[in-house]
């Protein structure tokens, strides 16, 4: 009974982290629809488990396939946020940047990018919009729930760099599984000798 079980666990396990450590690059290369709520005017857009939402108008995927699509804010400074579809804890690693002209003529602009920590508290950086860059991010970005980005300017946004985080219940779940396993293995060892 007792294997059958520590099987069971360990086959729970992976299903529940198979997947949870793989990078997710969002690329806006095959944008889906951005779905606007006509009652609380929200747009929300979903790729590779991650979502986008903010005011409609306030972010748009931008481009033609097969030439580089980008995602498109700074229409106001109205901030948009990213988050983990479903929920959850994420890390940040990085994304490209680059002013987009909105035919304003604002030569000086910057990007803030604002992240709230799973423990309450917020981290954020601000760069300014001089031309095309990649913006690394450092541990302070490891267990995020959301980021949000608000320009005062135009601006797009490339190759986001995100991982979703286990829960510690996964990781309690796995662990006991493997332990589970081990001395399983143990006791087959034991019969045998």
């Amino acid at each position: 009974m007792i294997p059958k079980l520590l099987t069971a666990l360990a086959l729970a396990a992976t299903l529940c982290t198979g997947g949870a450590a793989h990078a997710a690059i969002i690329t806006f290369n095959d944008p889906g629809v951005v779905e606007i709520n006509n009652t609380t005017q929200v747009a929300t857009y979903t790729e590779a488990g991650f979502t986008i939402s903010g005011p409609a108008g306030s972010f748009l995927p931008i481009g033609q396939s097969p030439d580089p699509m980008v995602l498109v804010g700074g229409f106001d400074t109205t901030p948009f946020s990213l988050m983990q579809a479903g929920g959850g804890i994420f890390s940040l690693f990085s994304f490209d940047f680059a002013p987009y002209d909105l035919g304003f003529g604002d030569d000086t602009s910057t990007l803030t990018i604002t992240g709230l920590q799973s423990g309450g508290g917020m981290v954020s950086r601000v760069v300014n919009l001089t031309g095309a860059a990649s913006l690394m991010f450092g541990t302070e970005w490891a267990r995020v729930s959301e980021v949000s980005f608000s320009g005062t300017a135009g601006f797009s946004l490339d190759n986001i760099n995100a991982v979703p985080v286990p829960e510690p219940g996964t990781l309690a779940l796995s662990s006991l599984a493997l332990l589970g396993l081990g001395l399983r293995r143990r006791r087959q060892g034991q019969r045998s000798a």
